[in-house]
């Protein structure tokens, strides 16, 4: 997973048809254990994900209400598509199967 921030977040996701964010603090636990199994996932469905740490950046955590952590959104060409917080396979395999990704 790429690490993004406030200054290369909106470019970066402009340039992808549809990519994944991990949305996560440093902080949590579950942020940590997840982050392997979306990584996995994003790979078996053919997405690039990438991450950014919400706490150290405020701009992009001003600009998506997050449910909570870890969360992770389907942006497609830079806009937000779909949100879920979750650290269950299970429960993201099937958003991803929802959006068509998987």
């Amino acid at each position: 997973m790429i690490e993004l921030n406030d200054e290369n977040f909106l470019s970066t996701i402009e340039g992808q048809a549809v990519c994944l964010v991990d949305f996560y603090a440093s902080w949590c636990g579950s942020c940590r254990m997840s982050a392997p199994m979306f990584s996995r996932l994003a790979t078996e469905a053919g997405v690039p994900i990438y991450k950014i740490e919400v706490e150290k950046n405020i701009k992009v955590k001003e600009m998506i209400t997050l449910p909570g952590l870890p969360s992770v959104g389907i942006f497609k060409n830079g806009e937000p598509v779909d949100l879920i917080n979750t650290s269950k396979e299970e429960a993201f395999r099937e958003f991803l199967q929802k959006n068509g990704l998987l």
